[in-house]
Parts: C-alpha cells; structure tokens; sequence
C-alpha cells in the first residue's frame, strides 16, 4: 500500500473520530442526567441551534465552539502536520470525514447533527475569505428571516459559488475547491427535511 494512501486513511479515521465527539449530546446528558436524549426533543439533532432551543444559550455556545472545532482540528492537521498532508489532498479528506464524524457519529449510534458548524471550521482554515462572506450572508438572512436552516442553506451556496471563483481566479487549490464544494452540498442534502418545512411553511424560527 502506498504511503499516500496510507495518510489518506489515518487522515480520514482522525477526522471522523474527531467530528465524531457528540457535543450537543454529551451537554444534555451533563445538565439533565444520564437518562436524557437531545434526540428525543426539538429538530432530534445535536448541533447548537437544538441545544439552544432546549437547553439555553450557554450550553448552546459552548456547543458551537466545540462543533466549530470539530472541522477546524482536523484541517489543520491535514494542513501542517506533513506526514498526513497527503499531497494536498489530504484538507479534502479531513473536511469530509469531520462532517460525516459529526452527521453520523460512531460513539451515539450514527445519529448526530447536520454538519453546519463543523463544515464551516474545515471552511475557515480553507478560506478564511469565504468563511467570512459565507457567515455575513447566513447571519443576514437568520436576522431577516428567523429560519436558522434557511441561513445555513444560503450560507453553503455561497460557500460553492466562492469555491468556484476562488479557484478561477487561483486563490485555493483543486481538493481544497472540491471540499468547499462537496461539504456544503452535503450540508444541503441534510436540511432536506428542512427545505421541506421551509416550502410548505411549517419550518420553526428562532
């Protein structure tokens, strides 16, 4: 077996493990006891919006901060540690393992979050640039519409469109391109319950 594939394959048991760390549900089981399940409340998701619509806005922060790190970790690792470097390709393979670690963690039975938070960390040590162009159009339509699904959705599309003209125009890499377009397509599919409600108007606010 090559030493390419190799890294690849640690790179990707790495980031899942990592995204893999269920934060919203450990934070539950923390301040309502061991019998409790976030999945038995709200969206039935890990991620910080449902930790906040259950527990409150502190748990809800520090979840975020987690999550976020989640996807930040492992594309740093990918980017400076050499051995896991992969040739430049390993970012692609620590981006999309974390966010399937957080979507379908191994420690809780496959059942976690949507990715959103631990995408944009892989986002974030890409293109700091489209993460910031990506977070002011998700933010302004959360603040404009209330829907936090429909601000994550827009926030991927932009996250896709940057991914192309960035690399156009030479600004980031071909796998790097391919993670900023895979991850938030990813994240799409995921709200598709989500953009169902949003349609037939039933989606919950804020």
């Amino acid at each position: 077996m090559s030493s390419l594939i190799v890294s690849l394959l640690l790179m990707a048991v790495i980031a899942y493990l990592w995204g893999s760390i269920p934060a919203g549900y450990w934070m539950g089981k923390l301040l309502r006891g061991k019998d409790y399940d976030i999945r038995d409340y709200g969206s039935h998701k890990i991620g910080a919006t449902n930790v906040l619509r259950t527990l409150g806005k502190g748990p809800a922060a520090i979840v975020f901060i987690i999550d976020l790190t989640k996807g930040v970790g492992p594309a740093l690792v990918a980017t400076l540690v050499p051995a896991l470097h992969g040739v430049g390709w390993g970012i692609l393979v620590a981006g999309i393992c974390a966010l399937l670690g957080h979507c379908y963690p191994v420690f809780i039975g496959f059942k976690g979050g949507r990715g959103v938070l631990t995408g944009a960390g892989a986002l974030l040590v890409v293109s700091p640039l489209i993460f910031l162009i990506a977070a002011i159009f998700t933010a302004a339509t959360i603040l404009i519409s209330r829907y936090v699904s429909l601000g994550s959705i827009v926030g991927c599309a932009v996250c896709i469109i940057g991914a192309v003209i960035f690399k156009f125009t030479g600004m980031i890499t071909l796998p790097q391109m391919l993670l900023l377009i895979i991850a938030p397509a990813l994240v799409i599919i995921f709200h598709r319950d989500n953009i169902q409600r949003l349609v037939a108007g039933k989606e919950r606010k804020i």
